[in-house]
């Protein structure tokens, strides 16, 4: 064995004990995974969007009495100790020690080690192991990582907290959509500061959204900059703090080369990057045609707005942008496939959901309609869709307005955002 027997022993028992004291919050993503699967199961998301949380979770549903492998590899020990033979000395030492009749490993930031996937494809492939990985690469998603581990594996993704997981971990009671009704101005003045911090669970928890910046750059440092061996650091920092400024904005490549000083090439790389890492996502505009979707202009949306807040004065003061971010991460959750999607005459409606291939919902989002010229641009937009994708209802998500409009047929609910993402998704208490 390459390692040393006692530290690994450590170090399991250390991360071991981690699991039963650590006080821990219900995610609703527990209700989506399917923890009995024999598949690999993967978790990915940013740096501390809670999946950690989430495995541990996971270990206490299971109740395996302490049979289990628990290792997070941010520890420091695996700076100096990331070749992948390393796994499989830790599965060795924990049978030699704590159980000889080990099945279920947990594999926590498996990024850190390299060429991971040797390791847990000897080990799925020799012995009947049920393994759980988290990651914070989107190349742990769909294809890339079907392609590393060559199998079937089941992926999802842990995004920072929904609105209504904030409200669950402020310990606001609601027991039903009644509450939301009797304790809306509460709540209203919550959805403002969610909107303000985001939903990283340790800003949430401890309030105390200075953690943000230091978020952002150990996204740039650990997962952009080391892992691609970034060169024009400074210029990759610029580059990041103008795409979350600009979230739901077109960004392309172009106009970002001229910006920066910087080659086509190395641009879009970092593009790339900032999605590979999570930090943000990208928004195709919907056509029926995969040739031309794939040519048009992207948005992009970052995966925070209390991330994006803190690196950008500009976004923050931009309480309309900010209010389609968070609509935009809630539809990512939920949705099979989210767009934007552009008439035939030019204007343009936020999002188009879609599920299993047919269009859903078409959804508009404005801070405030009190205006009537701003009113009416945003409806007849939707009706324009609404009439060219031959849906008979759409939705404007407002801050805090209310209402219906009804015409040719065709309903549009006015609703602020608040309401929309608590009802029928209060967190269920355990």
């Amino acid at each position: 064995m390459i390692n040393n027997n006692e530290q690994l022993i450590k170090i399991i028992d250390f991360w071991r004990k981690s699991v039963e004291k650590d006080e821990l919050q219900i995610r609703h993503i527990l209700e989506m995974i399917d923890i009995k699967s024999e598949e690999i199961i993967d978790l990915v998301g940013p740096r501390r969007s809670g999946k950690s949380s989430v495995l541990k979770l996971i270990i206490r549903n299971l109740d395996l009495k302490g049979n289990f492998l628990y290792i997070n590899f941010e520890d420091p020990f695996f700076i100096s100790h990331n070749d992948p033979e390393i796994i499989e000395d830790l599965v060795a030492v924990f049978r030699e020690y704590f159980n000889s009749g080990l099945r279920y490993l947990f594999f926590d930031e498996i990024q850190e080690i390299d060429h991971w996937e040797k390791a847990v494809r000897k080990l799925r492939d020799g012995e009947n192991f049920k393994i759980f990985i988290t990651g914070s690469s989107s190349k742990l998603l769909s294809g890339e990582i079907s392609s590393l581990i060559t199998g079937r594996h089941l992926s999802y993704k842990i995004f920072p907290l929904s609105f209504a997981e904030y409200i669950d971990f402020k310990k606001i009671k609601l027991e039903g959509d009644k509450d939301i009704v009797l304790k809306e101005k509460l709540l209203h003045k919550e959805f403002l500061k969610f909107m303000e911090i985001g939903g990283f669970p340790a800003v949430v928890t401890g309030d105390n959204p200075a953690l943000l910046k230091n978020y952002f750059l150990d996204i740039l440092q650990k997962d952009i900059i080391i892992r691609h061996d970034i060169r024009e650091k400074d210029a990759l920092e610029k580059m990041a703090v103008f795409v979350l400024s600009n979230s739901g904005k077109i960004t392309t490549a172009e106009s970002l080369k001229k910006a920066y000083n910087l080659s086509f090439d190395t641009v879009s790389s970092y593009l790339e990057y900032f999605k590979e890492s999570f930090l943000v996502f990208d928004l195709l505009q919907f056509s029926f045609s995969y040739k031309n979707q794939s040519k048009t202009l992207k948005k992009i949306y970052a995966v925070d707005t209390g991330l994006a807040s803190s690196v950008s004065f500009r976004f923050s003061e931009d309480r309309g942008r900010m209010l389609e971010n968070v609509v935009f991460l809630e539809l990512k959750r939920k949705c099979d496939e989210v767009f934007y999607y552009k008439n035939q005459d030019g204007t343009e409606v936020d999002f188009l959901t879609r599920e299993k291939n047919k269009n859903k919902e078409l959804i508009q989002v404005c801070w405030d309609l009190s205006d009537e010229e701003t009113k009416k641009r945003e409806v007849d937009s939707l009706l324009k869709a609404m009439n060219e994708l031959k849906l008979k209802s759409g939705a404007v998500l407002t801050n805090n307005e209310t209402g219906e409009i009804n015409t040719d047929g065709k309903t549009i609910i006015i609703q602020p955002v608040f309401k929309r993402f608590l009802a029928g998704n209060l967190p269920r208490r355990q």
